[in-house]
């Protein structure tokens, strides 16, 4: 059977197919935009000053082979709406990353006048969201040390409001957050020391129970049956005077008994002792343990 004649001059006047329109990209297409209207991050825990070597690096590999990877951004209105208070940190620009902090270090340290960007709208929704949002990336693709990646959980769990929430919304455990802020808690020569990756995260993880002033002599006292002392804990660590006594081939002092080393690292104080050893026993322990004491005072006095 003969098909129906169609008239080419109708078919001219009909409407596009839906799918044959274009889509809507104004807020996922990249797009180009200068370095200066691009502003970093006021809540980036990364240092970009120590991590000037890296920086360096892509600056080459952008001279050479451009940017490969746009950087997330939000407009300047979205991210005051939600942080207000660092109106002066963004200045005029009309961007703000959300990713991308050592691209833009880059860029300026090659003198490239433009930036690849990709405009988002969900960071911006809310704080939670801003800090979700620039933790994920970081973590999921380990750009930070221990340290910085600490300083971003602890901001996580200040938007969430406990390490529990903010460890649902990372899909991590409570334990893992509560480990890395313990980290936060670390003196700030150790905290060095980690960053560096001179001391393993697994020599520090319970170090946070030492008063700050004793983590390094702590450290220094668990590594002491091993052969290899890192250079960068002997530095920190050394002593002076037993330097200057080994310089002149004399015999340094003996080190101090297990006891007294254990009263310096309870807090050398008969107040901070007893502060550690209650967050430590059960309260029956610590009557048993004041009784020993006492009755040890009365035999030492008992003899001649």
């Amino acid at each position: 059977m003969a098909g129906k004649r169609v008239n080419l001059s109708d078919l001219a006047t009909e409407p596009a197919l839906p799918e044959a329109r274009l889509p809507a990209f104004a807020e996922a297409a990249p797009r180009t935009a200068r370095v200066q209207q691009i502003a970093p991050n006021p809540l980036n825990t990364r240092d970009l000053e120590s991590d000037r070597a890296k920086i360096e690096g892509i600056a080459e590999s952008m001279r050479t082979h451009g940017q490969l990877q746009p950087c997330a951004v939000v407009s300047r209105e979205a991210f005051l709406r939600i942080y207000p208070e660092h109106e002066k940190a963004v200045g005029r620009a009309a961007w703000v990353q959300v990713t991308g902090g050592r691209r833009r270090a880059a860029a300026l340290l090659a003198n490239l006048p433009t930036l690849d960007i990709v405009v988002k709208k969900e960071p911006a929704e809310s704080r939670k969201a801003w800090v979700s949002a620039t933790a994920a990336e970081n973590l999921d693709r380990e750009n930070l040390d221990p340290i910085e990646e600490a300083r971003a959980i602890q901001l996580l769990v200040n938007e969430c409001g406990s390490g529990k929430a903010a460890a649902e919304q990372m899909s991590r455990t409570p334990a893992w957050v509560t480990q890395r802020l313990n980290l936060l808690k670390l003196a700030p020569e150790l905290q060095a020391l980690v960053r560096s990756g001179e001391v393993p995260l697994r020599e520090v993880r319970d170090l946070h129970q030492v008063p700050p002033e004793m983590q390094l002599e702590e450290l220094r006292l668990r590594r002491a049956p091993s052969p290899r002392v890192e250079e960068g804990l002997t530095a920190v660590n050394s002593d002076p005077a037993e330097a200057a006594a080994s310089a002149n081939g004399k015999v340094a002092p003996p080190r101090r008994s297990a006891a007294a080393s254990a009263i310096k690292r309870l807090g050398g104080t008969p107040d901070k002792i007893a502060a550690s050893l209650r967050e430590e026993l059960t309260e029956e322990d610590l009557r048993a343990l004041v009784d020993l004491l006492l009755t040890s005072d009365q035999v030492a006095a008992s003899r001649p």
